[in-house]
């Protein structure tokens, strides 16, 4: 109650003081323009003061795949805090996540329950690169999940010159999928193995070694892991409750979700991927951002996935015939 008095008189007294300027019949004099763009500023800064007066509350109960965050723990609520309340201070970031959130739900939580793992899983995502599949760390790891090159291609992904499947939404969702699924039967614990998933299991398992513990909230990690684990969970309170804290974002207004259909080609002789565009009937643009493992305009003879919005399906497999050496894979649905 009191901070809504306090914001009221705020913006009452500035109100009054931007009233009390003189009308100009013409051009305002330069100091009195210069002195409504001061009190705008400050205006400005007061209402940013009020809002950081009215900063939601820390949840009361918050977990991250079934594991209880103790925010009694005054460390542990600190370091919570640190990421929870950075996060809310960028509402435009976080609208951006909640629309993006929606886009990629349904396609990274199928994978999720074929994998039997946590929905939670989700959240990593969020935190590796905001659900941006173009991504790119400065230690060049890329995609959705961020892999670096190494670790990609032990995962199962194919990486090329012509082909990074880094950068492919679901190739790189079973590959992160079932790195975490060997670090959780490893570590025996989801918070440990998304910790291991930043840092490397090399430095965990030398961490458990030299500490005695393999409890997350134990641990004395790199600063950077042990602040990535938080802002998972930051993420999930956030996302997973967005009008409570002040983003009451319609579904409708989400972006168009993310709907593929893979198939496979036999590619004969090299080809130029603007056939294939064409083929489905879209924009090169439009192509590429569902095809953003391809990374060059023509393709070697070989054979290769593509991924199709499920509405072009059909249009492209009567297409395919314009293609010359093109020819739909046997696994193809």
């Amino acid at each position: 109650m009191r901070y809504t008095l306090l914001a009221s008189a705020i913006l009452i007294l500035a109100a009054s003081s931007l009233a009390a300027q003189p009308p100009a019949p013409h051009k305002k004099p330069f100091y009195q323009e210069k002195k409504v763009t001061d009190l705008e500023k400050e205006l400005d800064s007061l209402k940013r003061e009020v809002a950081f007066l009215r900063m939601a509350p820390l949840p009361e109960r918050l977990t991250l795949c079934d594991r209880t965050i103790p925010l009694a723990n005054t460390d542990v609520r600190e370091s919570f805090e640190r990421e929870f309340y950075q996060f809310l201070e960028n509402r435009g970031l976080l609208t951006i996540l909640v629309k993006r959130y929606g886009k990629f739900l349904k396609v990274v939580s199928e994978e999720i329950d074929r994998a039997a793992m946590p929905p939670d899983l989700i959240y990593l995502a969020l935190a590796e690169s905001y659900l941006n599949p173009r991504a790119v760390s400065k230690a060049n790891a890329g995609g959705l999940w961020q892999f670096i090159k190494d670790t990609g291609k032990k995962e199962g992904l194919f990486i090329s010159d012509s082909i990074d499947e880094r950068y492919s939404v679901t190739r790189s969702t079973k590959s992160a999928l079932g790195y975490l699924n060997k670090l959780h039967n490893e570590f025996g614990d989801w918070l440990v193995a998304m910790a291991a998933y930043n840092a490397g299991e090399v430095r965990v398992r030398e961490a458990i070694q030299n500490q005695n513990t393999r409890d997350f909230f134990e641990m004395f990690l790199p600063e950077e892991t042990e602040r990535y684990v938080y802002r998972i969970a930051a993420l999930k309170e956030i996302l997973a409750n967005p009008a409570k804290y002040g983003l009451p974002i319609e579904k409708g207004d989400y972006y168009k979700p993310y709907a593929v259909v893979e198939v496979t080609i036999d590619v004969e002789k090299e080809t130029h991927t603007a056939l294939l565009a064409a083929a489905m009937d879209l924009p090169y643009k439009t192509f590429r951002q569902y095809n953003l493992h391809i990374r060059r305009y023509r393709l070697p003879r070989g054979v290769y996935r593509l991924y199709i919005p499920v509405e072009k399906k059909e249009t492209f497999l009567k297409r395919l015939g314009t293609c010359p050496g093109v020819t739909l894979g046997k696994d193809s649905p």
